[in-house]
């Protein structure tokens, strides 16, 4: 019975422990205190319906949510045929069932663009409250009520659906009470706009209450949010989306917390990895150390142009890049994705026959270029890599062979063939790094002319360990870092 009493309780710790969302936290911190209005009228401003086909589409659903603070910056910068879904974020919805629209909405500018690329467009229904959740979820009249809204809005503005992210839902109404009201929504549009997707944000880990199998056959597809794993409540840094390492990982996540929907309907679920990392000052520079304060969650945009500078570097356990700093006389560290970390989880999702993946959040890359370039390598069509030709991008890195995590790439075979795509006539360099960030050996320092690259490097008699392969200009342009090889 003591040990029963003691596993209740630690149980509950886990429970009364888990994290508020990104999602939640983003919103609070950069989203404008008032609705902004849009730049269109729907009076003047048509909104075209999507075109049923385009030529260059990614392979898989790649489901980006783009949050309305992004959405100034990111229209510029978004490749749209590396995307099948873009979510606007966020619808948000009161305890009466009522919808308030994102600041600037309509994007009629993303709209369109995004359907003459074929790209669906999808409303996120937003509720973080757990009373009002449950009113919304029990609520006869209220249910009714926001379901008949979210028929209008998809049908005001040509949308291809709706992604319910309710969050913080209480641990009694997780089960059959919200698998029962998701089943009702999406029966309730399929019937009403017939071809739209119903879909649900749902979590990493099932810290009680969730029957996830019978979430994903009440809707679509389950978008899962496979990130913050670490974050502000750790008592160490660490991965916010560790792909292996520790219990909680993004392998549990998909063979055990979804095990019986991956086993039985893979299609049915969407890989959501993060654009995004966190901040810690910590007790030492050393991985996995006490973290003393969580400073914050910065964008993938700002922690790779500081990695760049400090020094990137890669934990194996969790096969994650990370890097560490000092500052009056305080030690930090930085645990963040890069192009290299999410190429191994898309590897993940592909192997495990997922629908496909996604992140939060579109527009944290800023105007870079090297995570698009990733998704390109895995789900871009032939179309769509020919269309790269064109691609004003200054350095596209093409996929190094062996993999450093797998097949030929094993100890005694840790050479590995280095391609690359030059747009201008540029000095270029290439150099090896080790995890440490300390450069390993200089490939190339030349001026080149545009035009593609290719040569094998064969690390010789360097120690075993990880190691990446960094581009730059004589400008200083930085493109991408990739890992080439594992000893």
């Amino acid at each position: 019975m003591k040990y029963f009493i003691l596993v209740l309780l630690a149980f509950q710790l886990l429970q009364a422990r888990q994290p508020l969302s990104v999602h939640q936290q983003d919103r609070a911190k950069y989203q404008a205190s008032t609705k902004q209005p849009s730049f269109y009228n729907l009076s003047t401003d048509r909104i075209y319906p999507l075109a049923p086909d385009k030529t260059a589409s990614p392979s898989k659903a790649v489901f980006g949510y783009l949050p309305d603070w992004e959405y100034l910056s990111a229209r510029d910068n978004l490749q749209y045929d590396l995307l099948s879904h873009i979510a606007a974020f966020d619808f948000a919805v009161s305890a009466a069932g009522d919808i308030t629209n994102p600041s600037y909405w309509p994007w009629t500018d993303v709209i369109n663009e995004a359907h003459s690329n074929s790209v669906k467009m999808i409303m996120t229904a937003v509720n973080f409250d757990t009373d009002e959740i449950h009113t919304l979820l029990t609520n006869e009249s209220v249910k009714n009520n926001f379901f008949e809204n979210v028929k209008s809005t998809i049908l005001t503005y040509d949308l291809q659906g709706v992604n319910v992210d309710f969050e913080n839902v209480a641990t009694d109404d997780r089960g059959a009470l919200l698998n029962g009201f998701m089943d009702d929504l999406t029966t309730f549009i399929h019937n009403e706009v017939p071809g739209s997707e119903i879909s649900f944000a749902g979590p990493a880990v099932n810290w009680g209450g969730w029957d996830l199998a019978g979430l994903a056959a009440s809707c679509d597809y389950i978008f899962i949010m496979g990130y913050n794993y670490y974050g502000s409540w750790s008592e160490t840094s660490g991965p916010n989306s560790p792909l292996t390492g520790g219990y909680y990982n993004i392998t549990n996540t998909v063979e055990v917390q979804y095990g019986e929907v991956t086993d039985n309907n893979p299609e049915k679920l969407i890989l959501g990895i993060p654009y995004y990392g966190n901040r810690w000052q910590t007790a030492n520079l050393q991985p996995y150390s006490d973290a003393l304060d969580h400073i914050e969650q910065p964008r993938y945009r700002t922690a790779i142009e500081e990695a760049e500078s400090e020094g990137l570097l890669w934990d194996g356990a969790s096969q994650t890049s990370w890097y560490s700093y000092q500052g009056s006389g305080n030690d930090y560290q930085v645990w963040f994705d890069t192009d290299s970390s999410l190429g191994l989880k898309y590897d993940y999702a592909d192997s495990k026959l997922l629908r496909g993946v996604g992140m939060w959040a579109l527009g944290y890359d800023g105007e870079r270029t090297e995570l698009w370039d990733e998704l390109r390598n895995h789900y871009g069509s032939p179309s769509a890599i020919a269309n790269a030709a064109t691609s004003p991008a200054r350095f596209i890195l093409y996929p190094n062979y062996p993999n450093p995590f797998g097949r030929s790439s094993v100890r005694g075979n840790p050479s590995t063939t280095i391609r690359y795509r030059l747009t201008l006539t540029e000095d270029v360099q290439i150099a090896v790094y080790n995890t440490r960030g300390q450069k390993v050996t200089t490939l190339i320092n030349k001026e080149q002319q545009a035009g593609e690259y290719t040569f094998i490097y064969n690390p010789g008699n360097l120690a075993n360990g990880i190691y990446f392969c960094r581009l730059t200009t004589g400008s200083g342009f930085f493109q991408s870092i990739k890992m080439i090889f594992m000893r």
